[in-house]
């Protein structure tokens, strides 16, 4: 089994290499970033979600599970993708989170120019699953979008 930070990691390196995705954070790409557990600092999923900037994706291993691909058993990674649109003012078109969610899916990084959903993010690892973006609502009532994202292992390292 892969040590899931590094598919994090790998995640964020890539999303940082897809150049509008970037634009969309402001032309910072260190507002792409993993959040990893270390207890007792970063202890609280919600309490970095509350901290997130806007615009943000923050990239977070939600957990593993056991699978099968073509018959053989293998492991599953989730990592959700927590995203913070920019802010919009009167007369912007509302495709803030929709464009996000579509270089997510659609962008293509300027290393390899394969789109994100054929990508390798990790070499032990098929591309991505085809993923989903719903809707969810902080402690304070404000509403971000999640994106969660699985990757199918190949074999068992």
């Amino acid at each position: 089994m892969i040590d899931p930070s590094e598919l994090a990691n790998n995640l964020v390196a890539i999303l940082r290499d897809v150049p509008d995705l970037v634009a969309e954070m402001d032309g910072d790409p260190e507002r792409i970033f993993a959040y990893h557990d270390q207890y007792p600092k970063r202890a609280s999923l919600t309490h970095a979600l509350h901290q997130m900037p806007a615009p943000s994706v923050m990239a977070v291993w939600m957990g593993t599970s056991p699978g099968s691909f073509g018959g053989v058993d293998v492991w599953k990674h989730q990592v959700t993708l927590y995203l913070r649109a920019r802010e919009t003012f009167d007369g912007d078109p509302p495709t803030a989170y929709y464009r996000l969610f579509r270089l997510i899916t659609k962008g293509a990084p300027a290393a390899t120019g394969v789109e994100m959903l054929n990508a390798t993010v990790h070499p032990s690892c098929h591309s991505m699953d085809l993923p989903l973006i719903q809707r969810q609502t902080d402690a304070e009532g404000l509403d971000y979008f999640e994106v969660p994202i699985t990757f199918t292992e190949i074999g068992d390292d």
